[in-house]
C-alpha cells in the first residue's frame, strides 16, 4: 500500500511550489546527538541542558561523533509585541543566548524546538506566521539545529509541505547554517524530504518495541529518498534506563541502535544522559556500529528478507546496507519467541547487488568485535543462534584479500 501511495505523493510533489532545497551544506552523514524529550519531558530547564552538555563531555561522547544537544518542547513562554519569541523566565531565567554560548563553549552544537502550527504540542507558541522572525531569532542566538513539530497544524500534504518550505526558506535567509529537522510523523514527507530539510520524521513517536517495529517497517519502503544532506528519521533512540520517560529491554535497545545504523537514521540519544548506565554507554559508543551509520557512501539499508514485523507478517528480517570501499553491513533481526538460525543465501546477496558467486568476504561481528571466518557468495551467510524477542546480530562483510 505504501508503495502505491508513494507514486501518488511523488506526482503531487512534482506539481508543488517547492523552489529549491535546504541548501545549508549540513548532514552529509546522519546527525548524532541528544534530545531532552525522552529524558525530561516538559520538566526541562536551562540547568538540565547544561548538565546534559557536561555529561556529553564527561562520557567522551564527542569522540564518537555526537555533537548536538537538542532542547525539545516547553522552553518558550510567549512573544513580545514585535513578535519575537522569548523563553520561560522561570526555567530559563538568563534567556537563551547564554545557554547556547555555554553549550558552544564545550565544543558542542545547540538545537532548539518549534512547531509549524499555532502552538507546540505542549501548547507553547508555534511558528506559524512567525517563521522569519523565529529563524532570525534562532540565528541571533547562534542556534545550530531546529526541530519543527506538527501539532495544531494542517495534515493536508501540500499545505504541510508549504509550511515546512516557509521555515526552510526563513532559515536559509539568515545566512547561518542551521540543521532543519522536520517532525511530521508521516512517511509521505520522504519523497520531498531532501528539498525541505536535513531529516524528516516518517512515523509517530517510538515509545515501546511495537512502535520501533512500526518505524522499521515504514522505513523499508523509503530507502530511495535518503542520502547525504537528508535522511529518513524514525525517531529518537530509546535506552534501557528506567529513569527516562521510555525504556526498552537490553536486547531490543541494542537492536534499535543497530537497525538505526543500517537504516542511516539520525542517532539522537533519548535516554537519561546524565545517568547513562554502563550498558547504554557501551551501546552508544560502539565505534564499529557507528561507522556503519556514518558511512560516507550514504546509502540507506534495505530489507532483503522478510515482511512487516509490526503486523506479524514476518517474525524475522534481514537487512543489508552497501558501504564505501566494497563493504556491506547485514543485520539479522529475530522477533520470534525462540532462538533461530537465519540466512542470507545467494538470492539474498543478489538483492544487495552482489552477483559474483566467487566473491568472498571476511565476516566481522560488530558487537562481539570478532572476525568469524569468511563467506563465499555462492554458499550464502548463515547466522546460528540468533536470540528471540527482538534480539539481532549485525555483521560487516569486507572483501577477502
Amino acid at each position: 500500500i505504501i508503495g502505491m501511495l508513494l507514486k501518488i505523493v511523488c506526482i503531487l510533489f512534482a506539481f508543488s511550489s517547492l523552489a529549491y532545497g535546504i541548501d545549508n551544506g549540513l548532514a552529509r552523514t546522519p546527525a548524532m546527538g541528544y534530545n531532552t524529550w525522552n529524558d525530561y519531558g516538559c520538566n526541562v530547564s536551562a540547568q538540565d541542558v547544561m548538565d546534559a552538555a557536561n555529561a556529553f563531555i564527561a562520557q567522551n561522547l564527542t569522540a564518537y561523533g555526537y555533537q548536538y544537544v537538542n532542547l525539545d518542547d516547553c522552553w518558550a513562554e510567549g512573544r513580545y509585541p514585535n513578535g519575537t519569541i522569548y523563553p520561560d523566565p522561570i526555567t530559563f531565567p538568563n534567556g537563551m543566548a547564554p545557554l547556547v554560548e555555554y553549550v558552544h563553549s564545550l565544543g558542542l552544537k545547540f538545537g532548539i524546538y518549534t512547531d509549524r502550527g499555532n502552538y507546540t504540542c505542549q501548547h507553547r507558541p508555534g511558528s506559524l506566521g512567525y517563521e522569519q522572525i523565529d529563524a532570525d531569532t534562532y540565528a541571533s542566538w547562534r542556534v545550530d539545529y531546529v526541530k519543527e513539530d506538527s501539532c495544531y497544524a494542517t495534515e493536508e500534504k501540500l499545505e504541510a509541505y508549504k509550511e515546512y518550505e516557509t521555515m526552510r526558506d526563513a532559515l536559509n535567509k539568515t545566512g547561518r547554517p542551521i540543521y532543519f529537522s522536520l517532525c511530521g510523523w508521516h512517511w509521505w514527507y520522504a519523497p520531498p524530504g531532501n528539498e525541505l530539510g536535513n531529516s524528516w520524521r516518517i512515523q509517530n513517536d517510538c515509545t515501546n518495541w511495537p512502535t520501533v517495529l512500526r518505524a522499521i517497517d515504514t522505513n523499508a519502503y523509503l530507502s530511495e529518498f535518503a542520502g547525504p544532506g537528508g535522511w529518513n528519521d524514525p525517531d529518537m533512540l530509546i535506552g534501557t534506563s528506567s529513569q527516562a520517560v521510555f525504556s526498552l529491554p537490553q536486547a531490543q535497545s541494542r537492536t534499535m541502535f543497530s537497525m538505526w545504523a543500517v537504516m542511516s537514521a539520525p542517532l539522537l540519544i533519548g535516554s537519561s544522559i546524565v545517568d547513562l548506565n554502563p550498558f547504554d554507554l557501551q551501546t552508544y559508543t560502539n565505534a564499529e556500529v557507528i561507522a556503519v551509520n556514518q558511512d560516507k557512501l550514504g546509502k540507506q539499508g534495505i530489507r532483503i528478507v522478510g515482511l512487516d514485523l509490526f503486523t506479524n507478517q514476518s517474525l524475522s528480517n534481514v537487512w543489508g546496507r552497501e558501504l564505501a570501499g566494497g563493504d556491506y553491513a547485514f543485520i539479522f533481526l529475530n522477533n520470534g519467541n525462540s532462538t533461530v538460525q537465519m540466512e542470507c543465501d545467494y538470492q539474498c546477496f543478489k538483492k544487495m547487488g552482489i552477483t559474483n558467486e566467487k566473491n568472498e568476504y571476511v565476516i566481522r561481528d560488530l558487537w562481539a568485535h570478532t572476525n568469524n571466518g569468511t563467506v563465499k557468495v555462492k554458499e550464502g551467510l548463515t547466522i546460528d543462534n540468533v536470540p528471540p524477542f527482538g534480539a539481532s546480530v549485525i555483521v560487516r562483510l569486507t572483501p577477502a584479500s
